[in-house]
């Protein structure tokens, strides 16, 4: 179940980031702006997802569900915040 949460709250901040790009805004992980910069905003979106779901298989893997569920509330504050953003900024 974690293991989805964390696929779900990733989903979550790619599509987010994804209207939030269409609209002007800007990426600020600086690896995934130069991404965005160089291959195209769909193949950033490709490596950011699948970057999640390969490192949250690990996670699963080794049974750091402590380290996954941290991971969980973080990712989905980061939600919330660009919610909020995207909401009322842009």
């Amino acid at each position: 179940m974690m293991f989805l949460a964390w696929i779900g709250v990733n989903l979550a901040d790619a599509v987010l980031t994804a209207f939030s790009l269409n609209l002007g805004g800007a990426e600020v992980n600086p690896f995934l702006g130069t991404l965005a910069l160089s291959l195209g905003l769909q193949r950033m979106l490709l490596v950011k997802v699948l970057f999640a779901v390969a490192m949250g298989g690990v996670l699963w893997q080794r049974n750091a569900f402590h380290t996954m569920r941290l991971l969980n509330y973080s990712m989905a504050a980061i939600v919330m915040f660009n919610a909020l953003v995207f909401t009322y900024a842009l």
